[in-house]
C-alpha cells in the first residue's frame, strides 16, 4: 500500500521473545493509553517483517512487524512521545522477562529501515558490580585497615 502525504507508517519489530504475538498486543495496549495518540486517527497493522534479523536477540519464528498507521502530519511531538513510550515499554519487558529472553525492539519509517531502541551507544558497556570483597570496593577492607 504506497505511503500518502496523510497517511505514515511507523514500523516496529518485538524480537527476542518467546511470545512475540501476546507482547504485540501488550505494546498496542500501552500505546494505546497515550494521550498524543488518542488525539490523532490511528490503525495498526500487521505485516511480515521485510528482512530477518538473525542475531541473538531474534528467538520469534516468522516475525511480523507492528504498523502504527497515523492519519495527518507526523510531527515531532509524536516522534519523540513514540520513542519514550517505546523505551519505557522495553524497560518493563525486559525486568519482566523469562530465562532465556532477550527482549528488543527496533522502529523506523514505512520503509522498512528500522533502529534498535534501548540500546546503549558503541563503547558504553555497562559497568560491572565489583567484588564485595575487593579492595576497589569502598566497602571491603584493604591491607591498610
Amino acid at each position: 500500500m504506497p505511503q500518502r502525504a496523510d497517511r505514515h507508517e511507523i514500523r516496529i519489530r518485538i524480537t527476542g521473545t518467546n511470545n512475540p504475538d501476546q507482547d504485540v498486543e501488550d505494546l498496542k495496549a500501552w500505546l494505546e493509553r497515550e494521550p498524543w495518540l488518542n488525539r490523532r486517527s490511528h490503525d495498526w497493522e500487521l505485516r511480515p517483517a521485510q528482512e530477518r534479523d538473525d542475531g541473538p536477540g531474534d528467538m520469534a519464528i516468522g516475525v511480523d512487524d507492528l504498523i502504527l498507521v497515523v492519519v495527518g502530519a507526523v510531527a515531532a511531538e509524536i516522534t519523540k512521545s513514540l520513542g519514550i513510550a517505546l523505551r519505557e515499554w522495553l524497560r518493563r519487558r525486559r525486568e519482566e522477562r523469562d530465562t532465556g529472553e532477550r527482549p528488543a525492539v527496533a522502529v523506523g519509517g514505512g520503509d522498512g529501515e528500522l533502529r534498535a531502541l534501548g540500546e546503549p551507544g558503541p563503547g558504553a558497556a555497562a559497568p560491572e558490580r565489583p567484588d564485595p570483597g575487593s579492595p576497589a570496593n569502598e566497602g571491603g577492607s584493604t591491607a591498610g585497615d
